[in-house]
């Protein structure tokens, strides 16, 4: 019972230990970042956006219906000055008929009169809609063109999120296999160093062997916790360029060796060349030019004129009564129409918008010359820093057996009393240092194939 409970906490412990940590791939760690990098989010954030303008854009040329009702009662119903015709009229017969002298009458004066009613009640249905209008079109157009830009920007982002991820984790992956190799050097350098101290106690070695050996595992030491804050830092870069969260702990289960040999699998191919087309900065660019050149010519549409429709029907109800039934009734009235709108002269303001377009448009055709040339020097740099990095790893590979073998041959002179501990010294430093260019190619390698698959607009 008593070797229960704490083997009992062991497990515990050790399952609460691994539920709070991942394991990833360099694949796992790029679909990881997709899923969750910040950047994509506001990229999705804008094709809502864009969604929400095509529709908004869309209603303008869509028809639109009114409804409207108004009602008033008048306190006092408004008074106005009918001419009095009726008097100067009646004195005319009178003078026509002789039953008055003719004489000159005084300027007739005005009768107030009240028009209306109290109550005044009316409702009616308005109908609009474009008819036509070559700005609106032309718009709409470039309102979808708009939303493909942003769909192109988002694969773009999603190559520079994967291309981002994959160089952290490669350089955290290093760090790692760094450790490793410091790990079992200073293992095999503690046992020469306990068998030289054994030797030492036997009187056959000078205690300076003894403390040469002490100071290389001191160095390796050092270096090995160097390495350890190396990586700590190295993973919450690559945690920051995942969105993972920085207080967890994250696994790197590929291994340098196995992306190294699917490396080697791509054979440079001589007639490889780099097709711009399938760069993800190509359709944006281009989409980009479209965009200006549909600019252009919004604004020479607005030299020809609009159309508009329209069309209402209205009932109207004036009693001065309101729910008095002998009173009147609703009464009707409707009227369709269309409106004709031509600006003629806007004082030089398309003329200036026009050129501004224009000016938009050579830039980005600026824009697309320097991407080409960017690209293909990028693409050359990628293959020839590649190629470099193939034969570097092949020349280290080569020497790091010799320094294996120099340490080794070192090593059995020392036990044998024919070598000193300064020439395994020396030759256990010349190792570490080939292990460390070694796996310094191999990162190498690796980077060089992730920046040519970039190039290539393979990530």
């Amino acid at each position: 019972m008593k070797l229960f409970l704490p083997l009992t906490v062991l497990i515990l412990m050790l399952s609460l230990t691994l539920s709070g940590q991942e394991s990833f791939t360099l694949d796992q760690a790029k679909q990881y970042a997709l899923k969750n990098s910040l950047n994509l989010k506001n990229k999705q954030l804008d094709l809502r956006d864009v969604n929400g303008q095509l529709k908004e854009y869309t209603a303008i040329g869509l028809p639109k219906l009114q409804a409207s009702a108004s009602y008033n009662y008048f306190l006092k119903i408004p008074t106005n000055i009918f001419p009095d015709f009726i008097e100067p009229a009646i004195y005319d017969v009178l003078f026509d008929e002789n039953l008055l002298p003719r004489r000159d009458l005084p300027a007739p004066g005005g009768v107030p009169v009240q028009f209306g009613t109290k109550h005044n009640f009316s409702a009616g249905l308005e109908l609009n809609t474009l008819l036509f209008d070559g700005v609106f079109f032309l718009g709409l157009k470039a309102q979808r063109m708009y939303r493909e830009l942003i769909l192109r920007q988002i694969t773009l982002e999603e190559s520079s999120v994967k291309h981002d991820v994959s160089l952290a984790y490669l350089s955290a992956l290093v760090l790692e296999e760094n450790i490793q190799i410091v790990n079992r050097n200073l293992e095999n350098l503690r046992k020469v160093k306990q068998e030289v101290t054994e030797i030492h106690r036997a009187g056959f070695l000078e205690k300076l062997d003894v403390d040469r050996l002490d100071l290389s595992v001191s160095n390796l030491e050092a270096e090995l916790q160097n390495l350890q804050k190396l990586t700590y830092v190295s993973k919450n870069v690559l945690k920051f360029k995942m969105q993972y969260p920085l207080d967890k702990e994250i696994v790197l289960s590929d291994r340098l060796a196995s992306l190294v040999n699917s490396t080697y699998l791509e054979v440079m191919d001589p007639a490889m060349g780099l097709n711009l087309e399938v760069r993800p900065e190509f359709p944006v660019l281009q989409q980009s030019l479209r965009l200006a050149e549909i600019n252009i010519k919004r604004y020479q549409m607005s030299y020809y004129p609009s159309l508009y429709g329209f069309a209402t029907y209205q009932q109207s109800l004036q009693r001065n009564k309101l729910f008095d039934e002998n009173d009147n009734g609703w009464f009707p009235s409707s009227n369709v129409g269309v409106q004709l709108s031509w600006p003629l002269f806007t004082g030089f303001d398309r003329t200036a918008k026009i050129e501004r377009a224009r000016v938009t448009l050579e830039r980005t055709k600026v824009q697309f010359t320097s991407f080409e040339q960017g690209a293909q020097l990028e693409f050359t740099n990628a293959r020839t820093s590649y190629v470099n990095a193939m034969v570097t790893l092949e020349n280290r590979k080569k020497l790091v057996g010799l320094a294996e073998k120099i340490y080794e041959t070192a090593k059995i002179k020392f036990r044998e009393g024919v070598g000193s501990s300064l020439e395994v010294t020396s030759a256990e430093r010349d190792l570490y240092l080939s292990q460390a260019n070694l796996v310094e190619s191999q990162f190498q390698l690796v980077q060089a194939k992730v920046n040519l698959e970039k190039s290539l607009g393979k990530i």
